[in-house]
């Protein structure tokens, strides 16, 4: 007898455990569900951010773009990508885009290149894309002078873009080299990152923050 009591509560608790895995189960398709959500939403979200202020008459790319360039032997053979980094040192200081180069060492470094006979892509990002725009109409026009063989580009959506393209090589941390999962999105109203990053914003007042961001003064 008593062997059947212990019997009936060993599969009792057997029962229970099997009921909590499922639980366990759902509860984690129900959450990956909800980030595959808050992903859709985000990347719906930042493109339409992109579309108020993207300028068709620069040239611009995609991530995906940039990539397939990257990626594709016979494009390699042809052309040379550059990174070009348009943030503050402060948002650089949280992440990069791996080889990308502040606006002071692009300068340094292109008085020094060569013409080597290929296509030289400079892709210019900032947060979302809008600062990175304006730099690639003021660079475009010295290179239509100088270096015709150089051709601008801005990424569209930009480093926050990158964070949502799953064959997108992470960010790194500049001061490890290292991979991280931190983008600096500036302020809140753009961290629209992907939900596998954290987002990282100035700790001045946004008002600061957005009046440096769209009425930064020129210098004389």
């Amino acid at each position: 007898m008593k062997t059947n009591v212990r019997a009936g509560v060993d599969a009792a608790k057997n029962g229970d455990g099997a009921d909590k895995e499922e639980d366990n189960r759902e509860e984690e398709e129900e959450e990956e569900e909800e980030l595959v959500k808050e992903n859709a939403r985000r990347r719906a979200a930042l493109e339409t951010t992109v579309a108020k202020f993207t300028d068709d008459a620069v040239p611009s790319m995609t991530v995906r773009e940039v990539l397939n360039v990257i990626n594709n032997q016979e494009e390699n053979a042809k052309r040379t990508v550059l990174f070009l980094d348009c943030r503050e040192k402060e948002e650089r200081a949280v992440s990069i885009i791996p080889g990308a180069s502040s606006a002071e060492e692009f300068e340094d470094d292109f008085e020094k290149q060569q013409d080597d006979g290929k296509e030289t892509i400079v892709v210019c990002y900032c947060t979302i894309g809008y600062r990175s725009q304006k730099k690639v109409q003021e660079l475009s026009k010295r290179l239509a002078r100088s270096r015709p063989d150089v051709k601008a580009y801005n990424l569209s959506g930009s480093i926050v873009a990158w964070t949502h393209e799953t064959d997108a090589p992470k960010l790194l941390d500049p001061k490890t080299g290292k991979e991280t999962n931190r983008v600096h999105t500036y302020g809140k109203t753009w961290a629209l990152q992907s939900v596998e990053y954290e987002s990282v914003v100035y700790k001045r007042p946004v008002f600061e923050a957005v009046k440096g961001f769209f009425f930064k003064k020129k210098k004389k």
